[in-house]
């Protein structure tokens, strides 16, 4: 199943305009997914934010648990950028980020770490 053929329950409380970046599965857990979503807030000036959910999936419809984290960014491609990294990412970049870590400094997809 790929991400353009399920139906989506999104939360109550995600108003505007949101696209699903990525699914990704959990292999010691059969059923759970991370769902990724950025969410264009850029209407309030909030930018865009990159939302982690926490899911699983039931006949052909996902469910949404609970979010894992959201992580704001000024831009589009800022936030893409970090999407698309978000899954190699190591426990302390996303600490490092969780507290406030300049994610535009991390261009061309650099080790923080070393």
């Amino acid at each position: 199943m790929t991400k353009n053929n399920f139906k989506r329950g999104l939360p109550e409380d995600l108003p505007g305009e949101y696209e699903v970046h990525g699914v990704y599965h959990c292999p010691a857990m059969s059923d759970a997914k991370v769902l990724t979503l950025i969410h264009d807030m850029s209407a309030d000036d909030a930018g865009h934010v990159v939302r982690v959910y926490m899911s699983r999936e039931e006949n052909d419809e996902f469910i949404f648990d609970f979010e894992l984290e959201a992580f704001a960014f000024p831009s589009y491609e800022s936030a893409v950028a970090f999407a698309n990294r978000l899954p190699s990412l190591t426990a302390l970049e996303l600490l490092m980020v969780q507290n406030g870590y300049d994610f535009e400094s991390m261009t061309g997809n650099p080790p923080i770490l070393q």
